[in-house]
């Protein structure tokens, strides 16, 4: 069966001027943004946008999730919105002005049946729709198609939210309760600015970067979160990102082969956070992730390209062992990416990797010693193969 989503957005928030709830800033865009990228995650194509007026606001918002390719199909009215949902189709029931996670989508969009997202009565105030004397609906719903066409066909002048609501109660829909104490667990209905300061907060200081190595985590980790703050509300995309770290990368190998071994050295460590940057706006934007895109292959091989350069560099003056070490730690590098590839866990942060690499050379450049770097590089590389290869065995 298929899962279509309605998110209702024609109820006015409590700012000045009365701008939809749909249109409140959030995270950089829109919440209406926020909620179709959540509800497409789910699963849910198409998404339908039930609305009474298009403001600007709106009708750009809406342009913006085409243009990422989520289907949106815009409803003006009920009867619009049921000739977009099949009586055969599930039907995901997003309230207006609901922020959500993707674990409130994951397990509502799951359930078997009707289901209804619910939170204690203590835990929320009018905003959320009374269920009974000890709970309310927490903003999402799972209805049956043909619950919602039978509801479209009675409506008149109620509230189709409400309405549908009530209708998937009296049905005996499931009960999902959300205990609400921890953050990540909470669901928001906001009617101005000020309701989404809170759950903005957690979405960025959620929005990590895919695991990566030690310097993700450790040391670039506070300029890649304060970076992705300043870029949420521009227009730069992940994409821009990656190609400028690649072309960073290849420019630092051309500086390598240069002999301005210092110019290439800067420019590598300058590129090192852009991809942690790009997977967190990925993942802010809830946009697929970069994944095992064409970067994923052309960094380490860009990586590997600057660190023969440099091989090559030193070798005028060092000797041709420079070569040798150059040659060792890509190879062990290439071996640990193919022990790894087979694992089906995590990769410790550990082990050896482009950006560990490059901030583990910056010591021995400090101190002159670029010879000595690259055999700490070679038995870095060499001992986080063995370790890999140790553990893949030691797993059978």
């Amino acid at each position: 069966m298929t899962l279509a989503a309605l998110i209702c957005a024609y109820h006015e928030s409590d700012e000045p001027g009365g701008p939809l709830r749909a249109t409140l800033p959030l995270a950089g865009r829109t919440l209406i943004e926020r909620q179709a990228r959540l509800a497409a995650t789910a699963g849910a194509n198409p998404v339908i946008v039930l609305v009474e007026r298009m403001p600007p606001a709106l009708l750009a918002a809406i342009d913006r999730m085409r243009g990422e390719g989520i289907h949106v199909v815009v409803a003006r009215n009920v009867a619009d919105a049921a000739d977009a949902v099949h009586p055969s189709d599930r039907l995901l029931l997003m309230a207006d002005g609901l922020v959500a996670t993707e674990t409130h989508l994951a397990r509502i969009a799951s359930a078997e049946g009707q289901a209804i997202l619910t939170i204690p009565d203590g835990f929320g105030d009018d905003r959320f729709e009374r269920i009974d004397a000890d709970s309310r609906w927490a903003g999402l719903a799972l209805l049956e198609g043909e619950t919602f066409h039978r509801t479209a066909a009675m409506l008149g002048d109620w509230d189709l939210q409400s309405t549908l609501l009530r209708r998937a109660v009296q049905s005996g829909a499931r009960h999902f309760a959300v205990l609400g104490e921890a953050a990540e667990e909470r669901a928001v209905i906001a009617e101005r600015v000020a309701d989404l300061a809170e759950a903005e907060l957690h979405i960025v200081e959620s929005a990590s970067a895919a695991a990566g190595g030690w310097t993700s985590l450790y040391l670039l980790a506070p300029l890649e979160r304060a970076a992705t703050r300043a870029l949420m509300p521009t227009a730069l995309g992940a994409g821009w990102l990656s190609i400028l770290a690649a072309v960073l990368t290849a420019l630092g190998a051309f500086l390598f082969a240069r002999d301005w071994l210092w110019a290439g050295g800067a420019i590598l460590l300058l590129a090192t956070p852009l991809d942690g940057i790009a997977e967190r706006l990925s993942a802010l934007r809830l946009q697929p992730a970069s994944g095992r895109s064409w970067w994923r292959y052309v960094m380490p091989a860009l990586g590997m390209l600057a660190l023969g350069t440099l091989a090559w560099s030193l070798a005028r003056e060092s000797g041709w062992g420079c070569l040798v070490l150059a040659a060792t730690t890509v190879a062990f590098l290439s071996a640990l990416h193919v022990e790894v590839d087979r694992w089906k866990r995590p990769r410790p942060p550990f082990l050896a990797e482009r950006k560990g690499m490059a901030w583990l050379m910056l010591p021995f450049a400090l101190t002159g010693l670029w010879a000595p770097g690259l055999a700490a590089l070679a038995a870095y590389a060499a001992g986080s193969f063995f370790w890999a290869q140790r553990r893949a065995h030691g797993a059978h």
